[in-house]
């Protein structure tokens, strides 16, 4: 049986841009001993690679965009999906009237800014470049990120989405961020495909069980939990999180030690809360 641990990023295993030496070390310890370790995250392939790189996190599989694009662990894209042709610009332009908004738009290569009411910068989304609106025909959009803090202004723009394109999108809530994908992309449909392609019979682990794991503590982690064998929050999940878990654990280094350890669910800790910056 080859077992897989799919990690969230941010507010997981990344604070500040940062990732400790406990976790490094347990991620390795945990691929040494012939496991998979997958990136799962609502951050594009660029967005991933800036940061995973100076933290020195090495991987096998990267779920990015949401679930929407698939790449190996030297950031090659093996499976990626697409917004309908138009679609991005017509979502940001409906976004226009909104304060307290920061929209972006992704493409694989590139994460672009394109309107900004906040002007700050996120820790959760740091290096990017400005587009015009009128400069989106010509770009292959797979999603439309966007920070929102206050939960009238999220709640109205849901409802706008779903109601004009609802068939089209998903609509992902990652703490104060929203992630409009393309239809069917979750952390938990790019899990299922990952796993699907390495049991295929051309693939790298055919014919064999795999056994998955996943560690994540926002919201749109929930779908990925769903699906694993193994679901795991952090003591500053909120309670939906939690719910969809079977543990709580301090990192991904006590949850690989106890793996690999074979020591059995621990009760959960009390629930503490990150710095901003750390969300």
């Amino acid at each position: 049986m080859t077992a897989i641990l799919a990690t969230d990023l941010d507010g997981t295993i990344l604070f500040d841009r940062r990732v400790s030496e406990q976790d490094l070390d347990a991620m390795r310890r945990w691929r040494e001993a012939g496991n998979l370790l997958a990136i799962d995250s609502g951050k594009s392939v660029f967005a991933t690679r800036d940061t995973l790189v100076p933290a020195g996190v090495d991987f096998d599989y990267a779920i990015t965009f949401t679930g929407a694009v698939l790449t190996d662990g030297d950031y090659r894209v093996l499976a990626d999906r697409h917004l309908p042709e138009g679609l991005a610009r017509d979502i940001v332009e409906s976004l226009q009237g909104h304060d307290g908004l920061t929209v972006f738009a992704t493409t694989i290569e590139t994460d672009y800014v394109v309107s900004d009411t906040y002007n700050e910068v996120s820790p959760i989304l740091q290096v990017f470049e400005t587009l015009e609106i009128t400069d989106m025909p010509g770009h292959r959009f797979i999603g439309v990120p966007m920070r929102v803090r206050d939960d009238d202004v999220r709640d109205a723009i849901v409802a706008d989405v779903t109601a004009r394109w609802g068939d089209q999108v998903e609509i992902i809530r990652n703490q104060e961020f929203l992630d409009i994908v393309p239809t069917g992309c979750t952390k938990g449909s790019g899990l299922l495909d990952l796993v699907a392609r390495l049991t295929a019979e051309d693939g790298p682990c055919a014919g064999e069980t795999i056994e998955t794991w996943t560690i994540g503590d926002s919201w749109n982690d929930i779908p990925m939990h769903e699906v694993s064998d193994h679901a795991v929050a952090l003591p500053w999940s909120p309670d939906d999180v939690v719910d969809a878990c079977e543990r709580t654990v301090g990192s991904i280094a006590e949850l690989i030690d106890a793996v690999l350890d074979g020591a059995t669910a621990t009760p959960a800790p009390a629930r503490t809360t990150p710095t901003t910056e750390n969300l």
